[in-house]
């Protein structure tokens, strides 16, 4: 697989078109026949959900993920991963350090941890399917890991894992469910070992290392007894860290992914509902160029910027926004400049549904690849107060905005524009409503197509994310 991340999306206003998804039996039977696969279709057939489990080392997944997503052609892929490190992993691929300075860039072959989400990105942006975060940050997993250390009825229990293992090694398939069969997998690809293997080292060399300084006692004396003491201590805490780890970094995890899967569907539903509005296009880092996409309004005095939040600005509600990335601080300074003190500052706000964001090279420099689904009524916001400061670390200019809802107004797909900086910004419409741009229709005019989704994520969750779906 060489596939670059670096393209020009062209096609931003494109309306979100989504696949047919009329798969015979046998054609799933087909589909799902890899033991890498696990399915789960909910009651209602409205979801269909493909589990593909990966090893997030070097090994086959890679070309597998690329393969089946193609193959299905789904309406929205899952990832486990999380903004933090989809940025960092497509960094380092599409030729940048962590600072953003030109590195080598790399290929394929050359990825030793992550090829598999970068094949799944790689095919979603050729595709043009939209991509999905689906795990917690990393932090926040080193936070719960922390605060279960002493939670022993729990954290330590060995009941999940004990349960995943049975699981994984009884069939389970009929119709509406299919789980990843682990054997099979490492069986067909035994590069998939690696995290296992290498998980499992530190334990396995204790307790190897305790035998080896036996010194060769053949009595049963003091040495040995200690000895033995001391591996059965270490098989001990192995097995305990074991149980640990798999009770918070997977079986805890498996049920954020599945609560994110459902959430795509429900993101992708409005999509087809025509109830949210979806926007791609490259800018970069910098916002020195113009990036590709629609037409440039960021100099008509008719457009107004627009601003995502993950909550809906309220008619009246104060808010504080923390802006240190240069697009949104050069969007403060085009609505601000120019303006006499007395005159009311404004922007508007959309509620952003999902955001999917990669890095990618745009002619040498660092850019981004932007996918974001919004929806499309949007709030005025009168900016009360700009306080400017600097970031701790790098010392770079931050600004801190207060902001004040007002009235409503709607966005029209086709009046919505990426400016000259890589923010969005569109006409507001006024006078329209909610049914104008497609909200809130009534049922018989939904048609109620059923939503495929594929998630990737590394083995070890791939059954535990099919159990957890098939009970929603």
């Amino acid at each position: 697989m060489r596939t670059s991340l670096v393209f020009v999306y062209a096609s931003a206003a494109v309306a979100f078109v989504p696949p047919c998804h009329d798969t015979a039996p046998g054609q799933l039977d087909k589909i799902i026949h890899p033991p890498h696969i696990g399915y789960v279709v909910a009651a209602n057939h409205s979801l269909e959900v493909f589990v593909i489990g990966t090893s997030h080392f070097r090994c086959n997944s890679a070309h597998e993920v690329k393969s089946f997503i193609e193959q299905v052609r789904p309406d929205g892929v899952v990832l486990e991963l999380d903004p933090e490190r989809s940025l960092r992993l497509t960094k380092r691929y599409a030729g940048f350090d962590a600072n953003g300075v030109i590195m080598e860039q790399l290929s394929s072959d050359d990825v030793l941890y992550g090829a598999d989400f970068l094949a799944a990105i790689n095919a979603c942006q050729q595709l043009d399917i939209p991509m999905f975060l689906g795990d917690e940050y990393s932090q926040e997993t080193k936070r719960r890991l922390l605060q279960q250390v002493m939670n022993w009825r729990e954290a330590y229990s060995p009941v999940p894992l004990m349960n995943s293992i049975v699981s994984s090694v009884r069939s389970e398939e009929n119709a509406q469910k299919k789980k990843i069969d682990l054997l099979k997998s490492f069986v067909h690809d035994p590069q998939k070992l690696k995290p296992i293997v290498i998980t499992s080292s530190p334990p396995l060399l204790t307790a190897s290392a305790l035998a080896l300084f036996d010194h060769g006692a053949i009595a049963f004396d003091e040495s040995v007894l200690l000895s033995s003491v001391g591996i059965a201590a270490s098989i001990l805490f192995s097995f305990l860290a074991s149980c640990l780890l798999f009770n918070t970094i997977i079986v805890e995890r498996d049920s954020i992914i599945a609560s994110n899967t459902i959430q795509a569907y429900h993101v992708v539903r409005s999509l087809k509902d025509n109830e949210s509005i979806r926007k791609r296009w490259n800018f970069e880092v910098k916002g020195q160029k113009k990036p590709s996409g629609d037409t440039d309004l960021s100099n008509s005095s008719e457009a107004l910027p627009l601003f995502t939040l993950k909550t809906p600005l309220l008619k009246g509600e104060i808010r504080n926004l923390n802006l240190f990335e240069p697009r949104w601080l050069t969007m403060i300074d085009e609505v601000t400049k120019d303006k006499d003190p007395s005159d009311e500052k404004m922007f508007g706000c959309v509620r952003c549904t999902n955001k999917f964001y990669s890095a990618v090279s745009i002619n040498g420099v660092e850019g981004r690849y932007a996918d974001v689904i919004f929806q499309p009524y949007a709030t005025f916001a009168k900016i009360k107060e700009i306080k400017e400061g600097k970031r701790t670390v790098s010392g770079d200019r931050k600004i801190s905005v207060s902001i004040e809802g007002c009235d409503s107004f709607f966005v029209d797909d086709l009046n919505v524009y990426i400016s000259s900086k890589g923010y969005m910004s569109a006409v507001p419409n006024i006078e329209s409503s909610k049914r104008d741009v497609g909200c809130f229709r009534t049922s018989q005019e939904i048609t109620r197509e059923r939503i495929r989704l594929v998630v990737v994520v590394g083995l070890l969750h791939g059954n535990g994310v099919v159990d957890l779906i098939s009970k929603i």
